[in-house]
């Protein structure tokens, strides 16, 4: 017999269905010289400080008590709501007629370890295989299931996911505690590795908002008139179009006589407009989040991982925790499968043809997991939330199977008295993948002029206009912020996959929601804002690297060279502990008593600050 151990009941029962064991016992399945059993998410997680030392550590937090490292090594326990299911697990692994172990959770660190604390902590001694695969189809199962990797080639991605946990877990329980008890007045101050960088970023938005002063520029507007209509042109010399000087401007539309003007150059030109990439996770949260209004990052991620999971049948997306927007080249032939299958609710399926190019299929840019695609198999009976996203996914798919939309762009110059004015316009010849969108493009018409062709100057004014300041961080915005470090870089860029990030795409949208909860930033619509709370914790707490980014990128790429073997784990955990050591020191010594929280009030049933 061979267990099967994947991570949640829904995947279990979407494997157990395809390998045959389709008997069902209390806690797996069984059958076809399979067992197939399930982790309810993380079944085992770290000792709580009361648990090293209860009489030292049980009750209220006493700041001498920290900083807390935990003596001789980490421990583990499995947590009280699930040990029903890990005991169902442990029995398992201990049968006799079990020969090895298949470990199926997600292929990503998180899932990795998941598997890794329940083996560890049920004492496993038995071989322990890994299936590889994105997707739950019968397919994939079974290429899967040809391909196991040895446990023993999953050791990097092992202790970058137990090296993340002991890193949050440090972080969390040192800085939360001690910041609470030096700064809290009595209320609690979430600190995190995740946390105030994020919050640091609305904090520096909203200053440059608050200090931004607009400035005031003028640019030079003509009117002309053909015989078959008028167009604006807007003056240009050297390059400049711009000018703050409204003296400079009056100067220059005063020497301006002629009431003719000269077309003296016209260029048309086509271009072509390729579909966005592929969806990952974070470009999925921030297309939605900015489309609708009842969506956020994490009810996306939530109705993502409900779509991947299926309902029995297989999945109806791959894997959702990517922040790929590349396809590995292995998966052209699903691609096609997929695409042959789609195109046939669509009129225009002969638009639709499967090709392999760069722009969707690129192994090189992949780090771990594919962009997000439909599978073939059609879901039916979704929610409306369901539909909502799983149409998105699809139709992003399909786009990049379609041709270019293309279009004419035409740029006219005028010449008045040896003066140049700029013209340009726009016109959409060809829908192309604009078409599965149903979008209509508003097209930048321009009177037909010939070349040499005499206008008439209807007017040549100035025209005032003034600098906007930077827009506040909305879902969208401020996912793409941490998924760049704050650093502007588009998302295909290679160095966008290397690691370097706040975050990873599986866990942004819990940060997100959680500096709402605890009160650091509030939301008006779809932007975020820094509260007064958040402004003091900022501006008061003394450990600023934790709101670096840059410091919080270097942690997570750390993460990433470990997974790839370029780190190792003792090193990263021995600089994490000095930085502890030290920091928690520093507070404990800081002058500053308190950050001002009396005008907010902590429910410990809802973990929320209300303001008073």
């Amino acid at each position: 017999m061979k267990l099967v151990l994947a991570e949640k009941p829904s995947v279990a029962k979407t494997i157990s269905s395809f390998l045959g064991a389709n008997k069902k016992y209390d806690g797996y399945f069984e059958g076809n010289d399979y067992i197939v059993t399930y982790a309810v998410g993380h079944l085992v997680s770290l000792y709580d400080m009361k648990d090293y030392d209860k009489d030292r550590y049980s009750g209220s937090w006493k700041i001498n008590n920290f900083p807390f490292i935990p003596p001789e090594k980490f421990k583990f326990k499995v947590d009280k709501s699930k040990k029903k299911q890990f005991d169902i697990i442990k029995k398992l692994i201990n049968r006799n007629d079990i020969e090895y172990i298949i470990n199926a959770t997600d292929n990503d660190r998180e899932g990795e370890l998941i598997s890794f604390l329940i083996l560890y902590i049920a004492k496993n001694k038995k071989p322990v295989k890994r299936i590889l695969v994105n997707e739950w189809t019968k397919e994939d199962i079974t290429r899967g299931m040809k391909n196991l990797k040895e446990d023993s080639e999953m050791r990097n991605l092992q202790a970058s996911g137990y090296t993340r946990l002991i890193t949050d877990w440090l972080i969390g329980i040192n800085f939360t505690s001690v910041a609470t008890l030096k700064y809290g007045n009595g209320k609690l101050l979430n600190i995190g590795r995740v946390i105030l960088p994020t919050v640091k970023l609305i904090y520096d938005r909203d200053i440059e908002i608050k200090n931004f002063v607009p400035k005031t520029y003028y640019e030079i507007e003509g009117n002309f008139k053909t015989l078959n209509g008028e167009y604006k042109g807007k003056y240009i010399k050297n390059k400049i179009s711009k000018f703050e000087n409204l003296d400079e401007v009056k100067n220059i539309i005063e020497n301006i006589n002629s009431k003719t003007g000269i077309i003296k150059d016209k260029k048309t030109t086509l271009s072509k407009e390729y579909a966005p990439k592929l969806f990952s996770l974070t470009s999925l949260q921030g297309h939605i989040t900015s489309k609708y209004e009842n969506f956020t990052s994490d009810k996306v991620l939530s109705i993502c991982q409900s779509l991947y999971e299926g309902k029995g049948k297989g999945g109806y997306i791959t894997y959702p925790r990517t922040d790929s927007v590349y396809l590995e080249e292995s998966l052209v032939s699903k691609a096609s499968q997929t695409l042959d299958k789609l195109k046939n609710d669509f009129i225009f399926q002969d638009k639709i043809k499967f090709s392999k190019t760069k722009r969707v299929f690129d192994s090189s840019k992949v780090n771990s997991h594919s962009a997000i695609i439909p599978t073939h198999i059609i879901p039916n009976k979704l929610t409306s939330d369901e539909q909502i996203v799983y149409n998105e996914i699809k139709n992003r798919f399909i786009a990049n199977f379609m041709p270019p939309a293309e279009y004419e762009n035409t740029e006219i110059k005028t010449e008045v008295d040896k003066n140049i004015f700029i013209t340009k316009g726009k016109v959409l010849k060809e829908n192309g993948y604009l078409e599965i969108y149903n979008k209509d493009k508003k097209d930048e018409l321009l009177p037909k002029v010939n070349l040499d062709e005499e206008v008439d100057v209807l007017e040549i004014k100035p025209i005032k206009k003034q600098t906007t300041p930077p827009k506040p961080y909305t879902e969208d915005t401020l996912l793409k912020a941490m998924q760049n470090c704050g650093k502007n870089i588009e998302e295909d860029d290679p160095q966008v996959l290397s690691g370097y990030s706040i975050g990873t795409s599986a866990t942004r949208a819990e940060v997100l929601k959680k500096i709402s909860q605890v009160g650091y930033v509030s939301k008006k619509g779809k932007s975020y804002y820094i509260t007064e709370l958040g402004t003091n914790l900022v501006e008061i707490f003394p450990v600023k690297e934790l709101f670096d980014v840059d410091y919080t990128g270097k942690l997570e790429k750390s993460l990433s060279d470990i997974q790839n073997g370029n780190y190792t784990k003792k090193e990263y955990l021995t600089n994490i502990i000095n930085f502890i050591i030290k920091n928690v020191t520093i507070i404990k010594n800081d002058s500053v008593k308190h950050i001002n929280t009396e005008q907010y009030t902590y429910n410990k049933k809802t973990k929320k600050y209300t303001k008073t």
